[in-house]
């Protein structure tokens, strides 16, 4: 008999990480859930872990045929055809569930025909600069139970019906090509086919320690102006103005202005004293390093 949730897990040599995720949905109050495991070619022993192991809730595990490695879109749509559920849980294999994350986004799920984002808490955001950063963007520039904009859909823990994410055909495969702008396509898309609102559920929250740097995320920001953002552009060009297309391309007076400050010299001294400024001059100063890294990642050849 189907489950109330199919919660849909991709992960990549995260074994570690992945056991602590699984261990969180054990705790579940609610318990009417399977997890499905879809496996990015993991080559640390991940499959034999899941393979091998006893868990209190129902497990599916997916690979890519011949144990390939595609990227998280494509690996995470490898649940498409083995969805059976009334609601989906899209969640990250490097976050620990609160116990009470699945009851909390079936509250909002069955008061209003909605997406409902969850919570991240990033226990090291106090000493990982960009952890800290993450934690006051997109969503969290709202209030609990706030509808946001469509495009701030994070599918690192997001619940909907499970028909919204089949109809749409999941994710983009395009981009799993690199890294970027796959969340925001497809709340764009599940938006324009069914006009659901997106809300901000902070009450249905994870936890999660962050490796990344601020040096290895401006370097993915450049990867993703050099390579997806292009493929965006070609695909939905609608969505210019949310990628700051609009300042990168204009011809216009002020956008010219703006792009006389996406200088290196400018750029590798703000990363060398972002420390040291003030919080809220920090964080500009990390935007401005997040453009000036998709900027020149989009005006590169390479």
């Amino acid at each position: 008999m189907p489950k109330t949730f199919d919660v849909i897990i991709p992960t990549y040599n995260n074994l570690a990480e992945l056991k602590e995720c699984l261990e969180g949905f054990v705790e579940q109050t609610f318990k009417d859930f399977r997890i499905i495991v879809c496996v990015d070619g993991s080559s640390d022993g991940t499959n034999e872990y899941l393979n091998n192991s006893k868990f209190d809730f129902e497990l599916l595990v997916l690979n890519h045929e011949n144990n390939a490695h595609k990227g998280r879109d494509e690996t995470r749509n490898l649940s498409l055809n083995n969805i059976s559920s009334e609601y989906i849980l899209l969640f990250d294999s490097d976050i620990v569930p609160d116990k009470d994350l699945l009851q909390n986004h079936l509250e909002l799920l069955e008061k209003k025909e909605c997406i409902s984002v969850g919570e991240i808490i990033y226990k090291n955001r106090h000493e990982n600069i960009w952890a800290f950063y993450l934690q006051t963007r997109g969503k969290g520039k709202y209030n609990d139970r706030e509808e946001i904009p469509a495009y701030y859909l994070n599918t690192q823990n997001a619940a909907l019906r499970s028909r919204y994410f089949i109809e749409s055909g999941g994710h983009d495969p395009e981009l799993s090509k690199s890294y970027g702008g796959d969340d925001t396509v497809l709340g764009y898309r599940i938006n324009k086919k069914f006009n659901i609102p997106t809300i901000f559920n902070k009450s249905a929250e994870g936890c999660s320690v962050l490796q990344k740097s601020l040096n290895i995320a401006l370097e993915q920001m450049r990867e993703f102006g050099n390579i997806n953002l292009k493929i965006i552009k070609n695909k939905y060009p609608e969505l210019d103005q949310i990628f700051k297309l609009n300042i990168i391309e204009s011809k216009a007076l002020h956008h010219s202005l703006i792009r006389l400050f996406l200088k290196k010299p400018i750029a590798q001294a703000l990363l060398k004293s972002v420390k040291i400024f003030p919080l809220k001059i920090r964080l500009w100063c990390i935007q401005f390093l997040v453009f000036y890294s998709i900027y020149k990642g989009y005006k590169s050849n390479s």
